[in-house]
């Protein structure tokens, strides 16, 4: 399979594996399998590796999945998606991507280092809690 995914519920995470060559199907079954998983009334992060992707997602196929999320805004409204990747091409289409997801809001980065992408999630989400505690 193409996209291999699961929900780390501790650490309110859903990551995904992704390989070869994926269509825009089975980037949307992904999705939708994902928020099937998710406890309700919590925001879950997303980190998904790229590097052993074959082919760059079209920019239509970017498209399409942003209008996906847009639609299940719900379970994606504040969250982060950090995106690990190896090809410059892959790179801009998860740019284009980021800027479409702007709408939910949802920010999408993506990075060349999987220490990095989870240094970022890592940190935001402490940044979050800091934030949520002194609320209280």
């Amino acid at each position: 399979m193409p996209i291999e995914s699961w929900i780390e519920t501790g650490r309110k995470r859903v990551c995904a594996l992704v390989s070869g060559t994926v269509t825009l199907e089975e980037m949307l079954e992904t999705i939708d399998r994902a928020v099937a998983g998710f406890p309700a009334g919590e925001r879950f992060d997303i980190f998904s590796d790229h590097t052993g992707l074959e082919k760059t997602i079209e920019s239509e196929q970017a498209r399409s999945v942003a209008q996906h999320i847009e639609t299940l805004q719900r379970y994606f409204a504040g969250a982060r998606w950090a995106v690990v990747t190896k090809r410059k091409s892959s790179y801009g289409m998860m740019r284009m991507l980021a800027v479409y997801l702007e709408r939910v809001p949802l920010t999408l980065r993506v990075f060349y280092s999987h220490a990095e992408a989870e240094g970022w999630l890592v940190s935001a989400r402490a940044d979050e809690d800091k934030t949520s505690s002194a609320s209280q």
